[in-house]
């Protein structure tokens, strides 16, 4: 049976498990993600098993408590889903000092309901469900065997469970934009869920480690081609830096806040949003009057966790509720969902709006479905004014939705970045190739093809923007070009002209531009393109001031 001195071992187990798969699991990911699962899953691993050398008087407790360190140190999308399934080990064990195989079984059916109900995943989809759900068939089958017997089956199931992923489409998370082309790859979540059940036979077999994971040495960094000190501080090392340099501005917290230097008005609404690392200067540069009230980072390319964006919230409130902004990936999704029933649990009015605007991952007339990407400066800005000037909560939020739903937004790529930690390109993206309609990440698009110039590319993109927005009857664009990060100024204004002069040869006017570099993927080379349809009402906010660190408006 499994006691409290096995499930001590086993968090240890895992901790070292996933840092030896590490890079395996890195690779896997990279055929269709960013390539960081590895790092995400082993540093979840790793502080759960720390916090897990404490007493603990029964099993439920220590449960909870992996749980909660799962949620905070792994963010993504994979964070929440294992928080979700070892928190369902706490409700089955609570009070409990023994395992028994009937508790397994509960606990492995519960889990496998908390992660279907929280990443919304059905058999079948390429996710990590397609690992648990013939795990936990096989443990309720053999519940009245051996434990050792029902564990052995229950990883040979989920092994397979994880290896039939090849064949699937995906329906989730950032593979699913692939569609067919997600076939043919592992899923990264589903083989870590296999792993996860060996290292619980193996702590049932006894097994044990000769060196704890906190006693390894750590290994000197070195960079690779990039001016950082170390992956597990170029985040919170460069918010901090940011803060430094705009003191007026942002006041930089630990643990990745970054806040207004001065808040707002008690009884104004707040604005917060937490996101992942690596897209500077992202939301942190947009912290400030007009803008939001408070940001949160997780690492690099990884959503914050669902722990901290509740504290967003906290640190965004002024006794007027908090206009959460979350931009449409699964994990950010999953962990603002998190957040928000934390921070209601504190008493703080949460509203949701949840900003998708491009329009190559689902049609107008599934808008809701779209990625988030530069479009949502729209809405942050006319909602940020809208709350500077006094506004509910309900007329902020409304207003920012409806700034989403006349957004529209298509992104290209020539070059893929690198990511800092590595130095391995995020995607493959051959000389002289273009993509339209990629992610944040360079997830792939619905074009490829041979590099065309300037003007040809933007003719290309502009009329299926222009055509999306056809339903709103004013004439009047803002425009805002975005650059990938490694896309010259002098590229952005020559693609900005071609924007401009066709706009208005076709009869728009154009209410506002803007060309910056806001919201970028390290050095990768390409940009996205945004319009959004704007009425006098959205025109008026829009106009307002704004200032933070790396955006003022007006401009001038």
């Amino acid at each position: 049976m499994f006691d409290l001195k096995k499930f001590r071992t086993l968090f240890t187990l895992l901790s070292v498990k996933f840092q030896e798969e590490c890079q395996a699991l890195n690779n896997l990911d990279a055929a269709v993600g960013d390539g960081d699962h590895g790092f995400t899953i082993s540093r979840a691993f790793t502080s759960a098993d720390h916090v897990l050398q404490a007493e603990y008087s029964e099993l439920g407790s220590m449960l909870d408590t992996a749980a909660e360190a799962l949620a905070e140190n792994a963010g993504g999308a994979i964070g929440p889903l294992l928080a979700a399934f070892f928190a369902e080990g706490g409700i089955v064990l609570r009070g409990k000092q023994i395992c028994s195989n009937e508790d397994l079984a509960s606990f492995f059916e519960g889990g496998l309901k908390a992660v279907m109900q929280v990443g919304g995943a059905e058999p079948g989809q390429k996710t990590l469900v397609d690992a648990i759900f013939p795990a936990v068939q096989v443990l309720r089958d053999k519940k009245y065997q051996t434990l050792t017997d029902a564990l052995d089956a229950a990883e040979n199931a989920a092994k397979k469970g994880a290896l039939s992923t090849k064949e699937m489409v995906a329906a989730h998370g950032r593979a699913h934009f692939l569609g067919d082309r997600s076939k043919g790859y592992q899923d990264a979540g589903a083989t870590s869920f296999a792993m996860i059940v060996s290292c619980f036979k193996d702590a049932e077999a006894g097994r044990s480690v000769g060196i704890h994971p906190q006693e390894f040495s750590p290994m000197k960094f070195q960079p690779s081609g990039k001016f950082i000190n170390h992956p597990e501080t170029m985040i919170s090392e460069e918010n901090e830096g940011l803060a430094l340099a705009y003191p007026e501005i942002l006041t930089y917290l630990p643990q990745g806040f970054l806040v207004r230097a001065y808040k707002k008005e008690a009884g104004k609404v707040g604005l917060a949003i937490g996101h992942g690392g690596g897209h500077t200067p992202s939301m942190g540069g947009l912290v400030g009057k007009g803008l939001l009230d408070s940001d949160v980072y997780g690492p690099i390319f990884t959503c914050a966790s669902g722990v901290k964006i509740a504290h967003a919230i906290e640190l965004a409130d002024q006794s007027a509720g908090v206009a959460l902004l979350i931009s449409n990936h699964a994990g950010d999704v999953l962990n603002a969902r998190l957040g928000m029933r934390r921070a209601e649990q504190l008493g703080i009015q949460v509203e949701p709006v949840y900003l998708g605007d491009d329009i190559a991952t689902a049609p107008r007339a599934e808008f809701e479905k779209r990625r988030g990407l530069g479009g949502l400066l729209f809405a942050l800005k006319i909602g940020g004014a809208a709350a500077e000037n006094g506004k509910s909560l309900a007329e902020v939020a409304g207003l920012m939705r409806k700034t989403n739903q006349r957004t529209a937004t298509l992104a290209v790529a020539v070059r893929p970045p690198t990511h800092p930690a590595t130095g391995i390109p995020l995607f493959e993206m051959p000389i002289g190739q273009v993509e339209i309609g990629t992610g944040v990440h360079g997830e792939v698009g619905v074009y490829r093809g041979d590099l065309l110039p300037a003007d040809e590319i933007i003719d290309l993109i502009l009329p299926k923007l222009v055509d999306d927005l056809s339903d709103f009857h004013e004439k009047q664009f803002l425009i805002f070009l975005n650059g990938s990060g490694g896309t010259s100024r002098m590229e952005l204004n020559i693609l900005y002209r071609r924007v401009h002069h066709s706009l208005q040869n076709q009869g728009f006017e154009i209410a506002g531009s803007l060309v910056d570099s806001l919201f970028t993927t390290q050095e990768m080379g390409g940009f996205s393109l945004s319009l959004c349809a704007v009425d006098k009402e959205l025109l008026e906010l829009w106009n307002e001031n704004a200032s933070a660190a790396c955006f003022r408006w007006p401009m001038f």
